[in-house]
């Protein structure tokens, strides 16, 4: 065999080894990228995920409380206009989209409805009613999927595990003597949101325009015999039972048989009342 013939040969083995060390390069390579991105993909694109998630949840919180305050302070012909986005920001390239559902379901659709009754010596029979919700869903990819309601004055959340009361509604009462036996002075503010059945899904933002059209207020310090009675429907009974029950049965104002609950209706017998105080408001409700 020649001289030129190894030197040939040489040359060959080596080019073969580098070709090999180039091929075991690139596959290292490859699987380093892939263990990588596979460690974004499951981790800390989930992570960044539902951070969104649970901040846009805390912001819709806020926006729905908006809604009740602007509401609750505004006069008759006063105007307020509120902004709500449906769905939090995607994450980029890889995260998924979220449609989130805003529902208005305004007084005679909606299955919120408060009804007080109790006999004045003047008036006679009294019924008071208002009713109506605004009503937001959505199901997010990590955080928990909830629901967030603005109905007969309350702020409630509502998720897989129960619900509760976020912001109280306007039902408040004071305590007076009543020579060795309590009585109480109660105050209930009813809100009827009046306007057209509404439905917005998608990822946008929309506007609740809210519109106070009349406000009737109702005082009486002879209420017969002291009793009241009040019932509640609504889609989120353990929520209100739960606020109800710590207002209401837990201070002694009534006794817990005075409670009842069927499905999704409550009802709640008041007693030794001194005076009922009732203001009712009217808000044409609608999304822009």
């Amino acid at each position: 065999m020649s001289a030129l013939n190894n030197r040939i040969r040489w040359k060959l083995h080596i080019r073969g080894e580098d070709g090999v060390a180039s091929v075991i390069g690139t596959i290292f390579a490859l699987l380093v990228f892939l263990t990588l991105l596979s460690l974004i993909i499951t981790t800390y694109i989930p992570a960044w995920e539902k951070s969104n998630e649970q901040e846009f949840m805390t912001e819709t919180l806020y926006r729905f409380s908006t809604v009740k305050s602007v509401n609750g302070i505004m006069g008759e012909g006063d105007q307020q206009f509120v902004a709500i986005s449906l769905a939090p920001p995607k994450v980029p390239i890889f995260g998924k989209n979220v449609l989130g559902n805003l529902t208005l379901n305004p007084s005679g659709f909606a299955e919120a409805s408060m009804t007080v009754s109790f006999s004045d010596p003047v008036e006679g029979q009294l019924d008071f009613s208002a009713g109506g919700s605004l009503e937001y869903g959505v199901f997010v990819n990590t955080y928990l999927n909830q629901r967030v309601s603005y109905e007969l004055g309350a702020v409630l959340t509502s998720q897989p595990d129960g619900g509760l009361i976020k912001a109280s509604p306007g039902i408040s009462y004071t305590t007076t003597d009543g020579g060795g036996i309590d009585s109480y002075d109660l105050v209930i503010n009813l809100n009827d949101l009046v306007g057209t059945q509404t439905s917005r899904l998608g990822t946008g933002t929309f506007g609740v325009s809210l519109t106070v059209t009349d406000i009737q207020d109702f005082y009486t310090e002879d209420v017969v015999n002291g009793d009241m009675t009040m019932e509640i429907t609504t889609s989120y009974p353990e929520a209100w039972v739960s606020w109800l029950d710590l207002r209401f049965v837990q201070t002694g104002v009534i006794g817990a048989a005075d409670m009842t609950v069927d499905g999704n209706e409550i009802t709640l017998d008041f007693s030794n009342l001194d005076s009922i105080t009732i203001k009712r408001t009217f808000t044409t409700i609608s999304l822009e």
